[in-house]
């Protein structure tokens, strides 16, 4: 009797993940729809804000000098925007090649400074937003360029009461095969994620560089100084406090992606620590705002927090059916009673997975290069679980920095 209610509860158990998983595939499936769609007009830039614009780095010298002028010649009133370099314990030439670009140079080292982006971050805003001369704080990477229009794109924002604001990322090398890979990602998800969530009042994901937020935001929301992903950090404290991020399509925001799978691996182990580490922080959270306040956008950002979880869901969901092949399974079961089961499970694959990407990126006119290199990435899927339980085990303390080498200008991408 003992065994069959063990075997039962499993089952039970079994049947939930399989369920959530589901679920969780159809609400995003449904949430990408609107991206077929034109977003909405973006405001008429009125007024002009002051803005800061900061850029941490460390020991960038290779990158510096592009990022910079892509920033010190934007399209805006020069005398309503500075550009702040934060040196974060570099040992090279950065800060002198900033500095001789205009920039204005913060020196985040010395006694008691412990180096990291998020310290960096938290330490330079705090003294920028002491001199009470700005409006807005803009965040770029060192790697990162903008669109001469970025701070025209932001002040309209602003304008519109937007208080929090990503912009539209696009990749800058595309060269090899592997930044092309990873250049569809984001064409696709500009598209299907980022303007869907955008068109229905939504947060969107911060990418941690080609953000803007209101003095009022910087003011109240510090930056966190331990975590590896500040930027999703953020993302999640900012929606479990009722603070709704938008996103900007025509502020455009160019990042360098790794150039070799070392790189890569580098990057998305990191990534994950730091993914794991939000969820352990916000998204009780989350859910708990999303139920006893029936916030829509905490309960999407309490989905989208969860999703880090989703490989380790996903290897004990196979695991457990296996385990409990001989029992009852509901969706084996509805799979084979209901008509058209097969037909819609082949095709909730195919289109989301194959129609649904070539899709976006006909439609945004990406090249052939980009478009073929889109289905090179299950090889690249291949790498997610030992990225996932490196990630699991990895210290919150290993940063994994990506050495940045692309010296791509933004008059090569812009015209």
């Amino acid at each position: 009797m003992e065994q069959e209610l063990i075997r039962v509860a499993v089952s039970s158990f079994t049947n939930l993940i399989q369920g959530l998983l589901f679920l969780t595939g159809v609400f995003y499936l449904l949430l990408s729809l609107p991206g077929f769609f034109r977003g909405r007009r973006p405001p008429a830039s009125s007024g002009t804000p002051r803005f800061a614009v900061l850029l941490p780095a460390y020991n960038e010298e290779k990158v510096i000098r592009f990022s910079v002028e892509s920033l010190m010649n934007m399209d805006y009133p020069a005398d309503r925007f500075d550009v702040f370099l934060i040196a974060d314990h570099c040992t090279d030439s950065t800060a002198a090649i900033a500095a001789g670009l205009g920039a204005k140079v913060m020196d985040h080292s010395g006694q008691g400074r412990l180096p990291g982006k998020g310290r960096a971050l938290k330490w330079a805003t705090g003294r920028i937003l002491a001199s009470g001369d700005y409006d807005a704080f803009c965040y770029f990477d060192a790697d990162s360029l903008a669109h001469p229009l970025f701070l025209r794109a932001m002040s309209a924002r602003l304008a519109a009461g937007e208080e929090a604001v990503q912009g539209r990322q696009l990749s800058k090398n595309t060269g090899r095969w592997l930044g092309r890979v990873l250049a569809s990602a984001h064409i696709i998800s500009n598209r299907f994620f980022q303007r869907p969530k955008y068109m229905l009042g939504l947060s969107a994901t911060l990418h941690g560089k080609g953000m803007c937020f209101s003095r009022a935001v910087a003011e109240r929301y510090q930056w966190d100084e331990t975590c590896l992903t500040e930027d999703l950090e953020m993302q999640m404290r900012l929606i479990r406090h009722g603070v709704r991020i938008t996103w900007a399509e025509e502020a455009v925001v160019y990042d360098e992606e790794p150039e070799n799978l070392r790189q890569y691996v580098r990057r998305n182990v990191r990534w994950t620590r730091g993914s794991l580490d939000t969820a352990r922080r916000h998204l009780a959270a989350l859910f708990g705002r999303a139920f006893t306040r029936f916030d829509l956008r905490a309960l999407e950002g309490g989905v989208y927090s969860a999703q880090t979880f989703r490989l380790g869901f996903f290897s004990l969901a196979a695991a457990l059916i296996w385990f409990t092949r001989d029992s009852f399974n509901l969706f084996v079961w509805l799979y084979h009673q209901v008509p058209g089961a097969e037909a819609t499970v082949k095709l909730m694959n195919v289109f989301p997975l194959a129609l649904y990407p070539a899709a976006a990126l006909l439609m945004e006119r990406a090249g052939p290069g980009i478009l073929a290199a889109y289905f090179l990435q299950p090889a690249l899927g291949i790498l997610r679980f030992p990225v996932f339980v490196a990630g699991v085990f990895r210290g919150t303390k290993d940063w994994g920095r990506t050495d940045h080498a692309s010296q791509v200008s933004i008059s090569d991408l812009v015209g």
